[in-house]
């Protein structure tokens, strides 16, 4: 009897959720490693110490304590192949580069705390995850974990999210910033749409990745961040594109419905920096807030002329990890002849950020390892639609491709070079890619026929000597029948 197969899951959506079963591969027990880079991962993608300290008042070095945990657990249940991947190498490569501008930079302190503070979490992150986490299986349960810290701080979003400037945004922290805040949250989206479809039955879970995936819309434009409103309007077009005629009318319906609650639920600021991506120009018609957003743009356009200019004057070593406020202050007070305290801003551009703190071969490591993470997903797919057991695996791609895109969109309009959101991606990329590995190499592989067992009687009567008569050696299995002695 050959296994079923679930056929290929196309066109599914939260209205219309699938269940698919996984495939059957070679199992990998959760060991310590895993269980503390799933809590890692919640800790760290749910920006956990941030809350408790805007809860509690005081610091929690939560993150500090389970990186010290994961590393003593790793040797006990990890995978270190996975640090040579190609995705790897172009992460051990960005940072040796790092750290060969380090001594080039126009603070060395700077960028050196830099690389400690920010950038070592970020990369430890793509290890841990990649190396911890095997079988796709347990890379289920990782996309699992982050919908529930994306649920997590859209909930404290709606709880105790202020309005400051016309925007949404937490107290303090990186999520005080709106434009973070929309960014965490589109890249959370994908994994509420991943529980949905693939989580069997009901559940808690399932119930708060379905209300996150109705409130992120509306939360997303009160921060009034223009590149997350666009980064959202491409995501939702990559979803919707695919779907049947009959699911395109639902979709439709329930996004006008949220998009007439988001516009009620906004400020009028919001909706004033949102008018500005169709305005170029300041006309007396404009509103205060409007006329504020254009300045806003005015500046960001500015800073990134400022980014590429510098990169034409430090292509190889750039100015620094870190250090293009500090360069572009110094960089404006000399060509005009006075500060300008404008200039005291990053990039809001993550390439080019790259580009001009890390030069231009930072760039293209940065960004080759990005490409690799594509080219994984897109294989992923791929396999996905050439063996009918491995059709589960789909939605896992296409929630990573949407993540990356999330990520891509929003780090033309935000500077996330040392940011660990691409890092942790990549790694559950790598991890996805071993686990698609481990799966077609097995005894057993995947889409083959599934051994028959043989019932008991069956095996005695196998097992059976021809020529013996019950005594010794008689249940004994022959190399090869023998003929009977006479």
């Amino acid at each position: 009897m050959s296994p079923h197969h679930p056929q290929p899951l196309r066109g599914t959506n939260f209205a219309n959720a699938a269940n698919p079963s996984w495939p059957a591969g070679p199992a990998v027990p959760l060991r310590p490693a895993f269980y503390l880079t799933a809590v890692f991962v919640f800790v760290v993608y749910g920006r956990f110490p941030e809350i408790m300290d805007m809860v509690t008042g005081s610091a929690v070095r939560s993150v500090r304590i389970i990186m010290v945990l994961v590393l003593l657990a790793i040797p006990f249940g990890a995978d270190l192949r996975a640090v040579f991947s190609k995705v790897g190498i172009c992460l051990i490569a960005f940072t040796l580069w790092m750290c060969a501008c380090i001594p080039f930079s126009i603070w060395r302190g700077g960028s050196a705390r830099m690389l400690r503070d920010s950038w070592a979490t970020s990369l430890f992150s793509f290890f841990v995850v990649a190396c911890a986490v095997q079988g796709l299986e347990q890379c289920r349960r990782i996309l699992y974990t982050l919908a529930a810290a994306a649920v997590f701080i859209e909930l404290f979003a709606l709880v105790s999210g202020r309005v400051q400037g016309g925007r949404v945004a937490l107290l303090t922290g990186t999520l005080g910033n709106a434009n973070y805040l929309a960014l965490i949250l589109l890249m959370g989206m994908p994994f509420c749409l991943f529980v949905l479809r693939t989580k069997p039955g009901l559940s808690a879970l399932k119930f708060a990745c379905l209300l996150m995936l109705l409130c992120t819309p509306v939360t997303i434009a009160a921060t009034g961040s223009r590149g997350g409103l666009v980064t959202l309007a491409l995501m939702f077009l990559l979803y919707f594109w695919p779907l049947p005629a009959s699911q395109k009318v639902v979709v439709s319906i329930v996004a006008l419905i949220l998009l007439v609650v988001a516009v009620a639920w906004s400020s009028r600021s919001a909706l004033d920096r949102f008018k500005t991506i169709f305005k170029t120009s300041a006309t007396v018609e404009l509103s205060g807030s409007e006329q504020s957003a254009i300045e806003s743009a005015t500046l960001r356009r500015e800073l990134l002329l400022s980014s590429l200019k510098l990169t034409l004057r430090h292509p190889l070593l750039g100015v620094g990890p870190g250090m293009f406020s500090v360069a572009n202050a110094n960089f404006t007070e000399t060509t005009t002849g006075r500060p300008n305290y404008n200039a005291w801003h990053d990039t809001h551009n993550t390439f080019t950020q790259l580009s001009c703190e890390d030069g231009l071969p930072g760039l293209f490591l940065y960004c080759l390892a990005l490409l690799f993470c594509f080219k994984i997903v897109r294989s992923a797919e791929k396999r996905a639609r050439q063996d009918p057991a491995l059709s589960s695996l789909s939605h896992m791609a296409f929630a990573l491709r949407l993540a990356l895109i999330a990520f891509t969109g929003t780090a033309l309009f935000a500077g996330l070079t040392y940011a660990y959101y691409f890092p942790m991606l990549a790694g559950l990329c790598v991890a996805v890619e071993r686990a698609i590995a481990a799966q077609l190499s097995s005894p057993i592989p995947a889409g083959s026929e599934q051994p028959v067992a043989t019932p008991a009687a069956a095996r005695t009567l196998a097992q059976y000597r021809p020529g013996g008569l019950g005594g010794k050696g008689a249940f004994e299995r022959p190399a090869a029948w023998t003929r009977p002695r006479m």
